[in-house]
């Protein structure tokens, strides 16, 4: 996955975090979400980094929170840079004039009557809620100012088309919340399960075929990323990020998981009926006679 050098972050649906890297670390500056007023800035310093540059934004924003924020509230949700445009302390709208490149593809998020919800960025993740309490992820791509591509896999949509689809479902969409969350499970979309916990280094996970049976396994040593980050690397490394996610109950997977071991284990021959297994095929006659050659 490709390392992000700035990033938007909503906190608390109250204030945007602002966080860009420089030559001294990542600095950052927050603003009113309602009035865009300016509220704070500053500078975090490369000691408060991850030593081998990587997750540098995400773990510039847990300081934040954790060290300089005293709001114990932690609702962290990932917009577009372009979210900042109309605040001129920004420079947003300054750098869309003159350095145009700077600023990364987006997707607006928007009601029928085309105002502006959200703008997620180009690969960030939204989340559906519908009323019956059904509710997934996916990945948005960016195809033009108009169009996107949801989960991956040619589920093209209008962002129009989009806003009128959610209206008649009742349905709320808006970016992934980022939680504290210790752990978590997905469903993939048919293509089984992702069960992920942290540890000491950062996060443990294994993935399962959809009869619970074991896919694969390891460890993420990221311990600065939120859960729902961890999951998006995790199934970028096996090649597993499109589709939708359907959260689960993390208790009730495991469980599921247990009864698949056990049930496999039922079914394991044991050892002495894997001894008559191999007492009968070697007590059984062998032909010595050869077969004539076809004329």
């Amino acid at each position: 996955m490709e390392q992000i050098k700035e990033a938007v972050y909503l906190i608390n649906d109250e204030r945007y975090l602002h966080l860009r890297e420089n030559g001294a670390g990542v600095g950052f500056a927050t603003y009113n979400k309602v009035t865009g007023e300016p509220l704070e800035n500053g500078q975090i310093s490369e000691k408060n980094l991850p030593p081998d540059g990587r997750n540098a934004i995400p773990a510039a924003r847990n300081w934040y929170l954790f060290e300089l924020s005293d709001d114990d509230r932690k609702a962290i949700q990932q917009e577009s840079v372009k979210i900042l445009e109309n605040i001129p302390q920004a420079g947003i709208g300054r750098r869309r004039i003159w350095e145009p490149e700077t600023l990364p593809k987006d997707i607006r998020l928007i009601n029928s009557h085309y105002d502006d919800l959200y703008r997620i960025p180009d690969g960030g993740v939204v989340q559906v809620d519908y009323p019956d309490g059904r509710s997934f992820t996916a990945r948005l791509e960016h195809l033009d100012d108009y169009h996107f591509d949801m989960g991956g896999l040619g589920n093209v949509f209008h962002i129009c088309q989009f806003a009128e689809v959610m209206e008649r479902n009742h349905a709320d969409f808006y970016p992934e919340i980022q939680t504290q969350d210790e752990q978590a499970a997905w469903e993939l979309g048919g293509k089984g399960y992702l069960a992920i916990q942290s540890c000491e280094d950062g996060w443990d996970y294994t993935l399962y075929h959809s009869d619970y049976s074991v896919m694969d396994g390891g460890q993420l040593g990221a311990p600065e990323l939120t859960i729902q980050e961890a999951r998006e690397q995790i199934l970028e490394a096996h090649h597993m990020e499109k589709g939708r996610r359907l959260l689960q109950d993390y208790d009730a997977v495991m469980d599921k998981v247990a009864e698949a071991e056990e049930l496999s284990a039922d079914h394991r021959p044991s050892t002495l009926e894997k001894l008559a297994e191999l007492a009968s095929d070697t007590s059984a006659p062998k032909s010595s006679a050869r077969s004539a050659p076809e004329l």
